[in-house]
């Protein structure tokens, strides 16, 4: 190789690795940069936490709300089922109020008893105004008795004849029609508009007034014969006060219904004395319990839902509260967008600050890489103006530091072989031109053959082939069967000289004679026994027995080379052994390749893992009853493969 070709390599190697350096950069994904993933993981270190906390915060906020909710709203309608039933209680003692004084005339329930109708009545017209004052004082007591009382009715089923107390004023007429003789205990009438119980004659503003309607029965004591229906008409706006406390008007819904599904009252006035259409309220009924909530979720409706029943012998009332989540979780949502709001303030703040710190950590480190893409396209004295005192601007002179080492190497390596190249050209110059050999040879062999020498054509051919196999440059790499055909004539030469002293066996796998391995590979292994095993004066001929075959399951293409010679001692063979476990080495190997003690077998062995890996082996051993092998394990994956 000339100093032209020399250089010339090494601008098209310099150029080749800047390529690929180029290829590389361009290729690389923008987030596997150290500024991206160092945003990335301070981002995520602030946002997770905040976020985690947040979502913590909330959740833990809207149980509490949620159990809190549940206590006071159970309190709300357990105090407003007491407050019902009090209220409710006193109705019902104002309507047994007929049967006080029973034995006593003049008493209410003394003029139903005899209906009116007897001796302490005359019948002329002065009794019977004196009669219905007296009834109406009796209804007018009761009527008096409570504020809220709209209107009180009295129906005396022998005269068929509805006695109504109304504005201070009592009218008498005969009823549309009669009650039930089934109606045999007191009941409430859901909430419905005033009227006025048969008497069509009458008109009057007030039949527009929403009342709901206590019926008490009169029972002649003690059979269960019906005298009359007394019927207490109340202003369903003492129900609206009672619990107008127990829900937010306009937020929540709140509702008195009786079991038959009837709205007594509601926070919608529309709704007031209709039938239920509500699908919870069957929920509600079918619970099982006096008390108790739910979640009810419908287009019209996602919240909670709280009832509590009143029970007593005369009514059958459900107080129900409807609360949205979105009410009820109003103080959650507030507490969420304030933390929302103080989580982006700070994750701002946090965002400038990842953005400032990434960009002062990794600008040198960008610098740096601006550096060594200059430094790949060859420019071996660029001058790295990095001068912090951190970590990064340690790297920087240590980088710079290394760059001047490897630049004095690399012109100390770049001038010892120009010297190098430059003796061998000179070398070469002095040495007679192989190629005249060759053909020098060629011409005596066909002058052999002309004379009938058989024998030194042969021989001489044999020679020929040996030259030409070395002297073909272009080959690193040969088929088995080109290197066993080299082997053959140099094992032809040998033979000529010992005759038969020397005994050769060949056996070869013929699917390895395809099989690619390293020119001269087997050469030195035969030289080995020539030098060292090959005894002339004994009086058995000396055998070498050259075995290739393939090891499948291994992978592996096995050349054995077998002879029956004196071998080694057994401290030079431990000796051998230790230099084939070193790691090999080019210079060594070159320069002392001819060296005694086995460095030819070192240079076997390094030139097998220079071209296959570290796997191709070399396996030495004495062979009984005397004698020596020599093996070396080709790798077939890396090369055959190709």
């Amino acid at each position: 190789m000339t100093i032209r070709s020399l250089i010339g390599y090494c601008v098209c190697k310099s150029e080749m690795y800047r390529k690929r350096a180029i290829v590389i950069m361009n290729t690389a994904k923008p987030f596997n940069t150290i500024r991206k993933k160092l945003m990335l993981l301070l981002l995520a270190a602030t946002i997770l936490p905040i976020a985690t906390s947040m979502i913590i915060s909330y959740n833990a906020t809207t149980k509490s709300i949620t159990e809190e909710a549940i206590a006071k709203n159970n309190r709300l309608l357990s105090l407003g089922k007491t407050n019902i039933m009090n209220y409710m209680n006193n109705i019902n003692q104002k309507s047994l109020a007929v049967y006080n004084a029973m034995n006593v005339p003049r008493s209410l329930y003394y003029i139903l008893e005899h209906s009116m109708e007897d001796e302490v009545f005359p019948n002329d017209i002065t009794d019977v105004i004196r009669n219905r004052n007296l009834l109406k004082d009796h209804l007018y007591n009761i009527y008096q008795s409570v504020s809220e009382f709209h209107k009180v009715r009295l129906y005396v089923v022998k005269q068929n004849a509805t006695y109504l107390l109304w504005n201070d004023d009592i009218k008498v007429g005969q009823n549309a029609g009669s009650i039930p003789e089934t109606a045999k205990k007191a009941y409430i009438e859901p909430s419905h508009k005033s009227h006025n119980y048969g008497l069509v004659d009458l008109k009057s503003a007030a039949s527009e007034e929403m009342v709901f309607t206590l019926h008490r029965p009169i029972f002649l004591a003690p059979s269960e014969k019906l005298l009359a229906e007394l019927s207490i008409d109340v202003r369903l706006s003492v129900l609206e006060d009672l619990n107008r406390q127990l829900y937010d008007s306009g937020e929540e819904s709140f509702y008195i219904m009786d079991s038959s599904g009837q709205i007594v009252l509601s926070s919608d006035k529309n709704e007031i004395g209709t039938a239920a259409k509500q699908s919870w309220f069957g929920t509600v009924l079918n619970s099982g319990q006096d008390s108790g909530h739910f979640d009810w979720k419908t287009e019209a409706f996602d919240g909670m839902v709280f009832y509590d029943r009143i029970k007593t012998p005369y009514m059958d009332w459900y107080l129900i509260k409807q609360t949205p989540y979105k009410h009820l979780y109003s103080a959650a949502d507030r507490i969420a967008r304030i933390n929302t709001a103080v989580g982006i303030a700070f994750l701002a703040v946090v965002v400038l600050a990842t953005l400032f710190i990434s960009i002062r950590f990794t600008k040198p480190l960008l610098r740096l890489i601006g550096y060594v893409n200059k430094i790949e396209t060859g420019n071996l004295n660029v001058s790295i103006d990095i001068h912090s005192n951190d970590e990064i601007g340690l790297l920087a002179r240590r980088f710079r530091s290394m760059m001047q080492t490897i630049n004095n190497l690399i012109l100390t390596e770049y001038r010892l072989e120009i010297a190098n190249k430059t003796n061998e050209l000179k070398a070469l110059q002095a040495q007679v031109n192989p190629h005249f050999l060759y053909n020098a040879l060629q011409s005596i062999g066909t002058v052999s053959l002309q004379h009938g020498d058989t024998k030194a054509y042969s021989l001489i051919t044999s020679l020929g082939k040996m030259m030409r196999y070395q002297m073909n440059t272009m080959d690193a790499v040969v088929e088995l069967s080109r290197e066993l055909d080299y082997v053959q004539a140099y094992l032809d030469l040998q033979k000529q000289r010992f005759d038969t002293a020397l005994h050769i066996q060949l056996k070869i796998d013929e699917q390895a004679k395809r099989i690619l391995i390293p020119k001269m590979i087997l050469q030195p292994l035969l030289e080995n026994f020539f030098k060292h095993g090959f005894v002339q004066s004994s009086e058995e001929p000396s055998v070498l027995v050259i075995t290739c075959f393939l090891d499948e399951p291994r992978q592996l293409l096995s050349i054995e080379v077998q002879d029956n010679g004196c071998g080694l001692p057994e401290d030079r063979l431990q000796e051998v052994l230790l230099q084939l476990n070193k790691v090999p080495k080019l210079g060594a190997a070159r320069e002392n390749n001819q060296e005694d003690g086995g460095i030819g077998l070192h240079n076997v062995l390094s030139r097998l893992r220079l071209h296959f890996d570290s796997t191709a082996a070399m396996e030495l051993r004495h062979v009984q009853p005397h004698g020596f092998s020599v093996t070396i394990h080709i790798p077939l994956v890396k090369e055959n493969e190709g």
